[in-house]
């Protein structure tokens, strides 16, 4: 049930981001084949409207990806030992637990501690990570960009699930809760660097404004750097548990 709920949460988050961007994706790949085949792009300036139906498709398509990676989190918050041996634990550590070196044929799976200072690096690293990603949050909608209504609810979503794993890196010193939390993690980076695409697209406007306005450049440029901490906070999430969890499996192994 656990795994269900987790594919089925990264399918639907997956279909969320792909919905969201379609209207702009479908643009840039047809004025880019436009100009490799040398047509006049002045021919196509109603291709631009296509564009606009992003601001449409982006909040959908982030009302989708949000209830995907909730739903996805709460798959990997109930999965179990078993649900994580055949990736975290070696044949040997699976056959000494009591199995044949198969999840479905071995006993109930204990999965080792993790290092007592391993763990402790995990719960400051998130923590850092939740407080770094709140002072941009907070910082763009109070000081560079200030949104009301709805908007400020998006613009705290980054903060409420760095938020969420702080608590889940609680239970980082077990075994299992850390890849809980890897899992869980594991997902919603993903969908942030994918996320990371939309400022990146609007980039050069950001930066034409700069040049032609230099008495809003402070409110500009933080706009810019507001705009990429989620991306940076997630990239370096993806690596920094991804290298706990190598650290964790050669431990395993060499046990």
């Amino acid at each position: 049930m656990a795994k269900s709920s987790v594919k089925t949460g990264g399918i639907l988050a997956g279909a969320g981001c792909v919905f969201g961007i379609a209207p702009m994706a479908i643009m840039f790949a047809i004025g880019g084949i436009a100009s490799v085949l040398g047509m006049d792009l002045n021919a196509l300036n109603g291709l631009s409207v296509l564009g606009w139906f992003t601001f449409f498709t982006a909040p959908l398509g982030a009302v989708v990806v949000i209830v995907g990676l909730v739903i996805a989190i709460v798959g990997a918050t109930k999965s179990t030992s078993s649900d994580f041996a055949e990736s975290a634990m070696s044949t040997q550590g699976q056959v000494k637990s009591g199995g044949t070196g198969t999840p479905s044929d071995a006993k109930p799976v204990e999965l080792p501690p993790l290092p007592s200072g391993l763990a402790r690096t995990v719960k400051i690293a998130y923590a850092f990570g939740f407080v770094f990603v709140l002072v941009g949050c907070v910082m763009r909608v109070t000081v560079f960009q200030p949104f009301s209504g709805i908007m400020v609810f998006f613009d705290f979503v980054p903060a409420i699930f760095a938020g969420w794993f702080v608590f889940l890196a609680r239970n980082a010193h077990e075994g299992l809760g850390f890849l809980r939390l890897y899992q869980s993690q594991l997902f919603v980076s993903i969908a942030g660097c994918v996320v990371a695409l939309w400022p990146l697209v609007t980039l050069d406007t950001s930066l034409s404004l700069l040049e032609y306005d230099d008495s809003s450049a402070f409110q500009l440029v933080g706009t810019i750097i507001t705009d990429f901490i989620p991306a940076v906070a997630s990239l370096a999430s993806l690596v920094f548990a991804g290298v706990v969890r190598t650290m964790y499996r050669r431990g395993l192994k060499s046990s």
